[in-house]
């Protein structure tokens, strides 16, 4: 069967008319900030092993970046009041979890000093067994207790729940960036600095479409760190998870040796133990005082803000 004439003649009518072109919309233009953000993920993304002092410094860089952004912008209406009041009202709950996980590294310190004790007592009195062991009961304990801590994060995992986005505005841009790198840090000091091995890596939430470079590559690499986390491979293990893991292992084999009165494995046990101790003194110490300077600088981030929020009402907003 022939097609009716009309269709035949259809695609020479269609080349006798040419097409206007279809009206592309320009992309936007790319902020400061979101220049300088994307560039700070993208040599965090480059390394090959990321370990919390790696994602505390991006989170304070940006903090900085945020600072320097925030400089010259002016809220425009009720509208930005709510979006300052909103993170203001955030940045409170990660100003406290910063100081949540300053204690919790005390704790662990505590941990650690009595864990040096029974190893001093191991080394030079081989009659003081009943107080090593007295020691190790009472650091079980403060394992519990850390643990204890750890279930009483609500308002951090209700923080971990909230969808990273942001508006077309620079303002909001810089905000959620701010929240969004110092949260990224949260969720992986909570795992880093947990006593229980099973506890799940808290997922990033964006929303569709992640329009900003940054957020895309925020995005790509909390899903990197999830997949490597299943898959059990060496790239995002430097979170002190190993070394506090690896420091109560070790303790409960020395415990394990001293009852049974081995003194040949208790002397190997009690070297490990020394071992692991040094590596997780070395990783809490670099860590907390990230922790402490990040906490300053979203201190700046929040002075910023209500300082904007003491400026006369304007549109003018600068990059």
């Amino acid at each position: 069967m022939r097609a009716p004439t009309i269709l035949r003649s259809l695609p020479t009518m269609l080349q006798l008319r040419p097409r206007a072109p279809a009206a592309v919309s320009p992309l936007p233009e790319k902020t400061r900030f979101d220049r300088e953000l994307t560039a700070e993920l993208d040599t965090l993304r480059s390394q090959g092993e990321i370990g919390l002092a790696q994602l505390l410094d991006a989170a304070i860089t940006t903090q900085k970046i945020a600072s320097v952004s925030l400089v010259n912008v002016s809220y425009k209406d009720c509208a930005d009041r709510g979006a300052i009041d909103k993170y203001l009202e955030d940045n409170v709950e990660i100003l406290d979890a910063c100081n949540y996980f300053v204690d919790k590294m005390e704790h662990i310190n505590k941990y650690v000093d009595s864990l040096r004790v029974v190893v001093h007592l191991v080394d030079n009195n081989a009659l003081a067994a009943t107080r090593a062991l007295e020691l190790l009961e009472s650091c079980q304990s403060m394992e519990k207790r850390c643990k204890a801590m750890e279930n009483r994060g609500s308002c951090l995992k209700k923080m971990l729940r909230q969808k990273l986005c942001h508006e077309t505005d620079k303002l909001s841009e810089v905000m959620c960036g701010s929240k969004a790198m110092a949260l990224m840090c949260c969720r992986f000091l909570e795992l880093g600095l947990s006593f229980d091995p099973k506890r799940g890596l808290p997922v990033m939430k964006m929303s569709q479409p992640t329009s900003s470079s940054w957020l895309r590559l925020l995005e790509e690499l909390a899903k990197q760190a999830e997949k490597k986390k299943v898959q059990r491979r060496r790239c995002w293990s430097s979170l002190l998870t190993a070394e506090l893991q690896q420091t109560v292992a070790a303790a409960r084999d020395l415990k394990e040796q001293m009852k049974g009165k081995r003194e040949k494995e208790m002397k190997y046990a009690a070297d490990r133990l020394k071992i692991s101790i040094r590596e997780l003194e070395h990783g809490l110490e670099i860590v907390e005082e990230r922790v402490k300077n990040l906490y300053k600088s979203l201190i700046d981030v929040r002075m910023t803000l209500l300082g904007i929020l003491s400026q006369p009402t304007t549109v003018i907003r600068s990059d």
